[in-house]
């Protein structure tokens, strides 16, 4: 797991089952962090009394500087998870320099999300998703796995 979400930065291949795999995987530990995270922070709330000044005073308080920066590192090697997946998943299509082109796709992301809403947002997000999964091995150039090696 460590090897396939982390590992093989550079060089690292995943063909388009297994990097749904590992998408799915990515996924389920994310929503799982997220509910554990949204009933800790409700149990905040409920022992507070529904005030909130009173639960961001809860939440300091239970979590402390080190909680919060942890949960942080958590959702961030997530992230960066994510992203070597997707830069592995390019590669194998056979698209030089991956890792720029998944910063791009974030930077772009993050851009329309913010200016077109979230539906337009996540439209782009489907339709990359969709390229990743639909387009197989080495049909984008010569670099992808499945290529004639000269």
């Amino acid at each position: 797991m460590f090897k396939a979400l982390w590992g093989d930065v550079q060089t690292g291949r995943l063909k388009r089952i297994p990097f749904l795999g590992w998408y799915l995987v990515v996924l389920a530990l994310a929503l799982v962090l997220s509910f554990g995270l949204g009933a800790f922070i409700g149990a905040a709330e409920r022992m507070a009394g529904g005030e909130p000044i009173e639960t961001q005073v809860a939440l300091e308080q239970s979590l402390g500087p080190v909680g919060l920066i942890t949960v942080a590192a958590v959702f961030a090697l997530l992230l960066l998870g994510q992203m070597n997946i997707m830069a592995k998943r390019v590669r194998d299509m056979g698209l030089p320099m991956a890792w720029l082109i998944v910063l791009a796709w974030l930077l772009v992301s993050g851009l329309v999300s913010s200016v077109g809403g979230p539906v337009l947002g996540g439209l782009l997000s489907l339709l990359v998703l969709l390229a990743l999964l639909l387009v197989p091995t080495g049909a984008l150039g010569k670099g992808g796995a499945g290529a004639a090696q000269p």
